[in-house]
């Protein structure tokens, strides 16, 4: 038995244990089912012909199906490459050519969008006939399956906030550390179970609790769509141990109509990142449900689990993204390469086995982000003196307005903390007396909460040249499919404003 293959080994250990739960279709799949219903999906790999390499593009929601195909083409060495459904056909379409897919499998919802796109030459299948195909009662010889570590697993596309997405590679051996990273930092067992609300097409949605609960054995509960209040009622009802969320999705369910009834007295911790998790919400959840959320920052191109912020310290350390977790070495440079110290605001850079090798037919850009081994992420951070680490946002949008550098994040945490903000979005516009100047987009429903209110609390928080020069209040702040600030459309409806 190949010591990755990790679902034949439970399937051996313990065959009956439920591994996998459907919300959508109430359906159960033990560990012996997961490993009948993978072997059964081989063997129509191999009549098909497939071969160690091709990729399987996927175009549907996240189900139990998806992790059996996943299970499958770990064994045979496929590369599965789940595409952003959310997008639009066109940029569908650049993806599908860029991975260049053996097959395409699509969830009947998600049908339209095919129509538009490029399929000549490969195969399309229902995930219903896949299903059909792992659920048919045929008997299927049992194999030792050579799991190479170095093979790619995934392609994760990102998400493209500038040109076209980069295919991020993701192998064997990054699975392994980063599950084995995971749980040493959040003590994952056996016993442990979690509810995934996250899509499949990002690293998040596998890598934070998915595979390693499949490593560890645990039970992985399935929801295909994120529903705030129904999420909230499952972890409840399922007793639930451990859950990812996005803190807008936070938002989201401590707004619901049960949030104050359901028990969560189960749930260890909530692990949360993705964008920023303020110290409020952190407060919160702490306050309302005696919970603690665990802030944490990962990439696609490494792990993702990167650092985590035990959560004895979440609130004495509000907004760091904490320390750096087993097995990975994490140093702070600035522009010539050079080691930073306490204080000092650099690049992060990140080396260990859970970096991806590189980037899909993109060998140009995977020589100048990952050098001697060391992945440079574009991130900026600093420790403080204890070691711990904070996030000064991305070395892009870092701007030079007057010859001083600042870093939006400052002046987003800040407006974040005024009563009535739930979000700012920061960034940078072109300004002819001072090179670029900021501009401040913040949520607020507060009709209190005004332009000129916003300006004057600044005036007493912050230098003068940090001082956005538009400060434009919204009713909602305008979000990507992964629930980020979409600076697109942000910049869209700036560009239509004559100022």
């Amino acid at each position: 038995m190949n010591v990755l293959d990790w679902i034949a080994k439970w399937a051996d250990y313990t065959p009956y244990k439920v591994a996998l739960t459907s919300y959508a279709s109430n359906e159960k799949y033990t560990y012996k089912d997961v490993h009948i219903y993978a072997n059964r999906l081989i063997e129509k790999f191999h009549e098909a012909g497939y071969r160690e390499g091709d990729r399987i593009a996927v175009i549907a929601e996240h189900n139990v199906a998806y992790i059996v195909l996943f299970v499958a083409c770990q064994r045979m060495g496929l590369i599965l490459v789940p595409l952003n459904y959310r997008m639009a056909s066109r940029e569908l379409d650049k993806l599908v050519k860029d991975c260049n897919p053996r097959i395409l499998i699509f969830s009947e919802t998600l049908r339209s969008q095919l129509n538009e796109l490029t399929l000549e030459g490969i195969e399309t299948v229902n995930m219903e006939r896949v299903i059909e195909a792992y659920k048919a009662e045929v008997s299927v010889a049992e194999r030792d399956y050579d799991i190479k570590e170095d093979n790619p697993l995934f392609i994760f596309y990102t998400s493209g906030t500038t040109g076209l997405p980069k295919g991020v590679i993701y192998t064997n051996k990054m699975l392994f550390w980063n599950s084995l990273n995971t749980s040493m930092q959040l003590g994952i067992t056996y016993r442990d179970s979690t509810i995934n609300t996250l899509p499949p097409y990002h690293t998040s949605g596998w890598n934070v609790f998915i595979t390693p609960l499949l490593h560890k054995g645990g039970h992985i509960g399935m929801m295909e769509k994120f529903d705030a209040q129904k999420a909230l009622c499952l972890l409840e009802l399922e007793k639930t141990t451990l859950f990812m969320a996005l803190p807008t999705m936070l938002l989201m369910m401590q707004k619901t109509e049960v949030f104050k009834r359901v028990n969560l007295k189960k749930l260890r911790y909530i692990i949360s990142g993705g964008e920023k998790v303020n110290a409020e919400l952190v407060s919160f959840w702490k306050k309302e449900k005696d919970i603690y959320i665990r802030p944490g920052y990962g990439l696609t191109e490494a792990g993702p689990s990167i650092t985590s912020l035990h959560h004895d310290m979440a609130l004495l350390k509000p907004n760091s993204i904490g320390k750096s977790n087993f097995y990975l070495d994490l140093k702070i440079v600035n522009e010539n390469d050079e080691p930073l110290g306490v204080g000092e605001i650099g690049e992060l850079c990140i080396k260990g086995d859970i970096v991806t090798p590189g980037y899909w037919n993109n060998s140009v850009v995977t020589k100048s982000k990952i050098v001697d081994g060391w992945l440079h992420t574009g991130d900026l951070a600093l420790k403080d003196e204890e070691g711990f680490l904070y996030l000064k946002g991305r070395i892009d949008d870092m701007y030079i307005s007057g010859g001083e550098n600042i870093y939006p994040q400052e002046i987003e945490l800040l407006l974040e903390n005024y009563t009535g903000v739930t979000k700012a979005s920061v960034f940078s516009v072109k300004c002819e007396r001072w090179g670029a100047c900021g501009i401040a987009f913040v949520e607020s429903k507060d009709k209190a909460v005004t332009s000129e209110v916003l300006r004057e609390y600044l005036k007493g928080n912050i230098a003068d040249f940090k001082q956005p020069k538009y400060i434009f209040v919204l009713d909602e702040i305008p979000l990507t499919s992964l629930s980020k600030v979409s600076r697109k459309k942000l910049n869209k409806y700036f560009n239509t404003l004559k100022l």
